[in-house]
């Protein structure tokens, strides 16, 4: 290999030096959480892999099971729950690690990067998200397949490589059917893609990509229906929707003087004694509430008949107080998860999750300043124009998952810190990115002023610009050549 080539190699083998010990001290934590999983299970795991003593039909690829296929999918490949686990784990693995890389990639400057893949490091090891890695339920996949579809739309948008661009593809779908709460996710996913294909080239491949998600969308769109009426077959022989709602009355709207007089007196909802009493009490009996509910008829038939509308609507004619409410549950739904579902791994420090998951009360504050830092300075250092897509794509960021967290309390309530997690972790994805672009932008204006300090004056011009006289004026001097 000639001298020029490596000593071209070493060089850009020490700037990515970081970068490798970062992937190192990442994997081995992760191994180490490998080697001693130990499998979590609740009341919903066996609506995505059917166990004794509920016999049901887990996997249906056109509705008729109690969850969308995409988690059912995976178990279906696995002979047991260990296993399950562990093929949640790689795909987490290497997820995150790719994230980090793609981040490496769309920056630039060396402090953007390391902040980047440094926060990024730490939040892949935070208890509240590698725990998910041992439960039998949805959240690791869709967490996943949500971090691998953003890193391979960095890579994708920086390389136009058609092999990112299919994987992108695949994993988009694939999340499709993980949840019915990531449907707005693809669509913004789909839509920035359809963006790509109108302005840049290989408008034929990504117009292939936007074609497929779009089809993704319609396919779970259409199964939706019956995903909600086959949860009948499993648990409490309610509707997915209804089984939803009925959290809805016990945590928020029956709990809540107000809102309860509110949605009887205006939203005609019928009184029920029992249900009333148990929602007043600090305890979970959820059991106790859903036969207090079934014993109600009227309720139940209310319930059915309003479920899919009643809580905006409520939003609109109440704006104040439920503006109250989602701000006094908004810290709990973004709060992580930590010590309610799974184990901590031994070995793991717990300082990521005590920086990127503080307790509830300083999750909004926290979160606003960083935000509001990253923006003014990112703005003052043109962090938009200068780091463009981690500015924009942390922004959009940022806005999907507070808005997804505030539209979920509309139709769910109780486990806020579940149901919230994705938009949790997506949030400080976000803020990563544009603190990250912050960062960059700053880091150009402080390079371009060096360069300029450090470039020659143009010839003939001295520190007071033109060539002056002793006093600073303008040099009288006439210069005449003869022939």
């Amino acid at each position: 290999m000639p001298a020029a080539a490596t000593k071209a190699l070493a060089i850009v083998s020490r700037r990515h030096l970081p970068l490798a010990a970062l992937l190192a001290i990442y994997l081995a934590a992760r191994l180490l959480i490998l080697t001693r999983l130990t499998v979590f299970t609740s009341a919903d795991s066996g609506s995505y892999a059917g166990r004794p003593p509920t016999s049901i039909d887990a996997l249906s690829f056109t509705g008729h099971a109690p969850r969308p296929w995409g988690v059912p999918a995976l178990y279906a490949l696995a002979g047991s729950d260990h296993t399950r686990v562990v093929l949640q784990w790689g795909i987490g693995t290497l997820a995150w690690a790719l994230l980090v890389c793609a981040c490496w990639l769309r920056l630039r400057s060396l402090p953007a990067r390391l902040l980047a893949a440094t926060a990024l490091t730490a939040l892949a090891l935070t208890r509240s998200v590698y725990s998910w890695d041992e439960a039998i339920l949805s959240e690791s996949l869709t967490i996943s397949l949500g971090v691998a579809a953003l890193a391979l739309l960095a890579i994708w948008t920086r390389t136009r490589s058609r092999t990112a661009l299919a994987a992108l593809t695949v994993t988009a779908f694939w999340w499709t059917f993980t949840r019915p709460d990531v449907l707005p996710y693809v669509l913004l996913l789909t839509a920035v893609l359809a963006a790509y294909a109108l302005r840049r080239h290989h408008r034929v491949a990504a117009g292939s990509a936007v074609a497929a998600l779009l089809a993704a969308l319609a396919w779970q769109s259409v199964t939706v229906p019956t995903i909600d009426h086959s949860y009948r077959s499993w648990g409490t022989g309610l509707s997915l929707s209804e089984a939803t709602f009925v959290y809805r009355l016990r945590f928020q709207i029956l709990g809540d003087p107000a809102m309860r007089d509110a949605y009887q007196r205006e939203f005609g909802m019928p009184s029920c004694e029992r249900a009333e009493q148990i929602a007043q009490g600090r305890p979970w009996a959820m059991a106790a509430f859903t036969d207090a509910y079934r014993a109600c008829p009227s309720l139940v038939r209310w319930a059915q008949r309003e479920k899919g509308s009643v809580g905006y609507r409520y939003a609109l004619a109440h704006p104040g107080h439920y503006a109250d409410t989602v701000l006094a549950d908004l810290p709990t739904t973004l709060g992580g998860t930590a010590g309610h579902y799974a184990a901590a791994v031994p070995g793991v420090p717990d300082l990521p999750e005590r920086v990127l998951f503080p307790r509830a009360s300083d999750v909004l504050p926290r979160a606003g300043i960083v935000l509001l830092v990253s923006l003014t300075v990112g703005l003052a250092a043109g962090a938009f124009r200068r780091a463009r897509w981690p500015a924009l794509t942390g922004l959009l960021t940022v806005a999907a998952s507070a808005a997804g967290a505030v539209a979920g309390m509309l139709y769910s309530a109780g486990e806020y810190g579940r149901f919230g997690i994705q938009e949790a972790v997506f949030l400080r994805i976000g803020l990563i990115l544009l603190a990250a672009a912050a960062a960059e932008a700053v880091a150009a204006v402080v390079t371009d002023r060096l360069a300029a300090r450090r470039r020659p004056a143009p010839p003939g011009d001295g520190p007071a610009g033109p060539e002056t006289g002793p006093a600073g004026e303008p040099s009288t001097d006439v210069v005449t050549t003869t022939g």
